[in-house]
């Protein structure tokens, strides 16, 4: 767990709401793996003091940056999203664990911003295949791969759910499979995983955090095994069998 002065390199809006950052730190970037996440200063003000966690979504290793997208939605990441080039923000990270990547063929299963991970993730792994949902294609994440996508409104790909493009998929054929979203669409995706498959499957758990390395407490997560994990520390990154999913808000759907 490191604190680095990280420079803001580039601050754009892939649409409206949705921002994209992305920081020169070569020591960080060369620390960093799929599904990590970094604690970022928000604000050069007394006000708002916390920092903010983002997973990190893409990653260049021979350019030294490494980039976030997330929505803003109070004055923490407005003012993060105001942020020119050549501003120094103050960030920890690497921190948590992140995906076991040493499977060869790979399904990702992204709702929402719950894919801003699968880009650094895609590209970290031999072969992968996207399955990505959002209400309406301007809130995809666009990862690399082979994607697919399903939104509420049908204004890209199929209309419906992302679990809906799970239907007649061979998910044996896959040796690792990745899943972060919501949480009901997460469980939903467990429950399609025939129970011998179910040890391939990897979550990235969101949850508040007040810290992000363990301090706090706050960011509890349901264990299977009884009492909690720590997202920032256990997580953000688990097997799906870790995850007591009948305490993560009604059980499967």
């Amino acid at each position: 767990m490191k604190d680095r002065d990280c420079r803001v390199e580039s601050c754009s809006f892939e649409c409206p709401g949705i921002c994209r950052i992305g920081f020169s730190c070569p020591a960080l970037v060369e620390e960093a793996g799929p599904g990590q996440f970094v604690m970022v200063e928000v604000s050069d003000g007394p006000l708002p003091a916390a920092r903010r966690p983002f997973t990190l979504s893409s990653v260049s290793k021979s350019k030294g940056i490494f980039e976030i997208v997330f929505e803003v939605k109070g004055p923490g990441t407005s003012s993060l999203a105001s942020s020119a080039p050549g501003r120094s923000c103050r960030v920890m990270g690497p921190l948590g664990r992140g995906y076991e990547t040493s499977a060869d063929r790979w399904l990702l299963v992204g709702g929402g911003l719950g894919a801003a991970g699968f880009p650094f993730l895609a590209a970290s792994v031999r072969s992968a295949r996207v399955l990505l949902g959002a209400s309406c294609s301007d809130a995809l994440v666009r990862t690399g791969g082979e994607a697919e996508y399903a939104t509420e409104d049908g204004s890209a790909g199929r209309r419906g759910l992302v679990t809906d493009l799970l239907d007649g998929l061979d998910l044996a054929s896959f040796d690792a499979i990745a899943v972060c979203g919501p949480t009901p669409m997460m469980k939903a995706v467990v429950e399609a995983v025939p129970d011998d498959l179910r040890p391939r499957v990897q979550v990235s758990l969101e949850s508040r955090m007040g810290c992000g390395w363990g301090a706090c407490g706050g960011c509890a997560i349901p264990a299977s095994a009884g009492g909690y994990l720590k997202c920032c520390v256990d997580g953000p990154v688990v097997t799906a069998q870790a995850v007591d999913w009948s305490r993560m808000g009604g059980g499967l759907v």
